[in-house]
């Protein structure tokens, strides 16, 4: 069909006289690779796009239950031919306007702008995290994408929106954000599927948190205050003096110090304290300095709110040996840290402080052979204590603290006694969850190839609960950058450990296990 214009500045085609409209009521026309939908009712004559919004089935074989209302017979939804607007269902239908004229159809193509589109997406993203709609998710993302704004934006708009959805403030959603644009790099496809994944599991945080009040009260920054708020689980207050900061015109960069001595002076959160600290910062980097404050100011409700490990008995004595003299006795190699206890580990380790990147290296390989010595049949136990549950998780931490750790220690070190103490604490706490056994099968001879594989199923993975696929993509974005500066021994078995976690059976839930300890629970509550 040759395009016609019409009125000015709209884009009108001539459909010429289309009996079959007037016979059947309805009718599809192709126009430049697109379908349209006609319909004349006795409300009038319609045009809608024919593919339906939820999953491109073809509306003109739809029903229409009045002579406005079009319902989709493949799932149900329904939509208002004037509008477009969904009736039943979520995304609207796109429409036309359309005429007749001297006994022919004319129909106005114009697109609308992409302001108009990116804007319409917005609120449909808003609408999909509420609810986690996941591939509503995925089409908002494509219609941003289509409307020339970039995912990057959208993901600032999600940080922002979680703000105040986050009781707990900075999580994995963040960390796995930050992983998931630099595996995507680049590439496009690649790029749909890593912010759709990470957005998707800020949308599923969300769900299960009981939110904030937005906005909060304002004080200026004292370094030391924030630390005492922090240690007092005083949130409110922290929160302040970090909105006070940001307010002096302060960056993370300022306050960093602070959130770093706070998180070297204990052992807490599972490694994650260090973890979400280096990623924040690379989520500046990634996504500019809008999310700044936003991301500073839920990293410091974590660590309000985050477990104080060292205060329990198996490692109170952390906070004696961040005050020990730095032992110089050679650092021994991964396999004398096998099998002791946490108190044991620190001692060995403290030993040794005064050589600190060869026994960063030593302690990576011993908590690499507790995860090549995990014994994957605890995972299966149903009658035991809680504190006997143990899973594929509780290694790989001991992993992804270690890059985090490093990185810190390395532009300040003053961190490293703690940081190494920590690992230590990670090598003797599972020790009693692994049993020897040979590890051979699980070594990778072809590095780049084996990265390249795991990297490339990640973006088409069923990892089950989005927290396990995100700890599969902290794993191996930690692990390929250690690899350059760990000795080769140590790089063996880091890799080997990875494959291992990679390729062997995870428990995602434990029915019976639950069951049964919360049966115990309920027993002992009298």
């Amino acid at each position: 069909m040759d395009a016609k214009y019409g009125r000015e500045g709209e884009h009108w085609l001539n459909l010429g006289n289309i009996p079959e409209l007037a016979e059947k009521g309805r009718h599809v026309v192709k126009v430049d690779g697109k379908q349209i939908a006609l319909f004349q009712t006795e409300e009038g004559l319609f045009a809608i796009n024919n593919r339906c919004p939820h999953e491109g089935y073809p509306l003109s074989e739809g029903t229409l239950n009045d002579g406005c209302t079009l319902a989709c017979n493949w799932h149900g939804w329904s939509f208002n031919l004037k509008s477009g607007k969904a009736v039943q269902g979520r995304d609207p239908v796109n429409t036309y306007p359309i005429d007749h004229r001297d006994g022919d159809i004319w129909i106005d193509l114009t697109p609308p702008p992409p302001e108009e589109v990116a804007a319409r997406a917005f609120v449909e993203l808003d609408e999909a995290l509420a609810e986690h709609d996941y591939e509503r998710i995925a089409r908002s993302l494509s219609r941003l994408e289509k409307a020339g704004v970039a995912f990057e934006e959208a993901a600032r708009r999600v940080v922002r929106w979680s703000l105040p959805r986050f009781e707990r403030g900075f999580g994995h959603a963040h960390a796995g954000l930050s992983d998931w644009i630099d595996l995507a790099g680049e590439d496009d496809e690649l790029r749909l599927v890593a912010f759709l994944e990470a957005l998707g599991h800020f949308s599923w945080d969300a769900l299960f948190s009981l939110g904030l009040e937005p906005g909060g009260a304002v004080s200026p920054w004292d370094a030391a205050g924030f630390i005492a708020d922090v240690e007092a689980m005083n949130s409110s207050a922290a929160l302040a003096k970090v909105r006070g900061a940001f307010a002096a015109g302060l960056r993370f960069a300022n306050i960093k110090p602070a959130y770093l001595d706070f998180i070297f002076s204990h052992y807490g959160g599972f490694g994650h304290q260090a973890i979400y600290a280096l990623k924040l910062e690379r989520l500046v980097d990634q996504l500019g300095p809008d999310i700044e404050e936003t991301i500073s100011l839920q990293l410091a409700t974590y660590l309000c709110l985050s477990a104080r490990e060292d205060l329990i008995p198996e490692f109170r004595s952390f906070s004696d040996y961040l005050k020990v003299e730095k032992g110089n006795v050679p650092v021994p190699g991964a396999e004398a840290f096998s099998g002791q206890s946490v108190r044991k580990t620190m001692a060995t380790t403290a030993a040794s402080l005064a050589h600190a990147e060869e026994l960063f290296d030593s302690l990576l390989a011993a908590n690499a052979l507790n995860m090549l010595h995990f014994d994957l049949a605890r995972q299966d136990v149903v009658e035991q204590p809680i504190a006997q549950n143990v899973g594929w998780l509780d290694f790989t931490h001991a992993i992804t603290f270690a890059e985090a750790a490093r990185s810190h220690a390395l532009e300040e070190p003053k961190y490293w006694q703690s940081a190494l103490i920590q690992m230590a604490c990670f090598v003797g706490r599972n020790a009693k969850f692994v049993t020897p056994k040979d590890w051979a099968e699980w070594q990778v001879s072809d590095v780049s190839a084996f990265l390249a594989k795991e990297k490339a199923r990640l973006f088409d993975m069923d990892a089950g609960e989005y927290i396990y696929g995100v700890h599969r993509l902290k794993m191996i974005c930690a692990v390929e950058a250690l690899l350059p500066v760990v000795s080769d021994k140590t790089r063996t078995l880091v890799l080997a450990a990875l494959n291992r976690y990679l390729n062997s059976p995870m428990r995602y839930r434990h029915s019976a296990r639950a069951a049964f300890q919360a049966r115990q629970t309920v027993l002992r509550e009298g």
